[in-house]
């Protein structure tokens, strides 16, 4: 007898703005240590944001700039697929391409006590020393507790 997976609560995207922010659409200039070239991805990781027993969507277009560079992290599409284009890169700097606030007590908007899961496990620390691993599972919430997932089927590649 096989075991059945846990079941999968469809958890729905939060009503307002800020669970649905926008990507940052930039010019190619640097963002920190971070440079825009025409290089290509080499692996994904898929990320999942909660707040308030919300989703918020990661939207299409973070690291995408205007002339047509890419950043070494960006997202193509809103499902949560972000590609890395080098080790190294970690989750504060998806961040700080999206222009967006992450921290131990900040995700977004929201505040409170940031929490992040890996693989379905807890990883403690600040979450924007996050480094990414090719095909990753990540889950970051702040507020009410939402159980982690383990694993995603990544799409096959475009």
């Amino acid at each position: 007898m096989v075991a059945a997976p846990p079941p999968v609560y469809p958890w729905p995207i939060g009503p307002a703005p800020r669970w649905q922010p926008a990507a940052l659409r930039r010019a190619g200039a640097p963002v920190g240590a971070l440079r825009c070239s025409r290089g290509g991805a080499r692996f994904r990781v898929h990320l999942e944001l909660f707040a308030e027993r919300r989703v918020i969507v990661v939207p299409a277009g973070i690291g995408l700039a205007r002339g047509g560079c890419r950043y070494p992290v960006r997202t193509r599409t809103p499902t949560g697929v972000v590609e890395a284009a080098r080790p190294g890169v970690t989750l504060g700097d998806l961040f700080a391409v999206w222009g967006r606030r992450l921290g131990p007590r900040r995700l977004l908007s929201f505040a409170g006590r940031v929490r992040v899961y890996v693989g379905g496990r807890r990883r403690p620390g600040d979450p924007r020393t996050l480094v990414l691993a090719p095909r990753a599972e990540i889950v970051v919430e702040v507020g009410a507790y939402v159980a982690p997932h383990r694993s995603y089927v990544f799409p096959k590649s475009p």
